[in-house]
């Protein structure tokens, strides 16, 4: 018990306030660009799903007892998005009741 008492009150090692101060201002320094860094990364990784997925073809074709069913979306002229407006080949209205 005695020791850690005696390290406990040991005081050769201890820090300055100007050392703390410097310390953590270097750190929130470095911290910075690298959060900036990891949103840029996660940015980039979303546009990359978003390419992926607009680039997606569910183009099918299969026959059973001589009759073909097919679906061919390879078609994405038809479905431009108009900017500021909403997503293409989306109904956005809402009928308007009849009473």
């Amino acid at each position: 018990m005695g020791i850690a008492r005696e390290f406990w009150s040991d005081e050769r090692g201890s820090v300055s306030p100007f050392a703390t101060v410097l310390m953590v201002t270097i750190l929130v320094i470095g911290i910075i660009p690298g959060v900036a860094t990891l949103r840029d990364h996660i940015v980039q990784k979303f546009g990359d799903m978003a390419v992926a997925l607009e680039s997606l073809d569910q183009s099918y074709s299969f026959t059973v007892n001589g009759v073909t069913s097919e679906y061919d979306d390879s078609d994405t002229g038809t479905l431009t998005d108009p900017v500021g407006g909403a997503p293409a080949d989306l109904d956005l209205t809402i009928p308007a009741s009849g009473e």
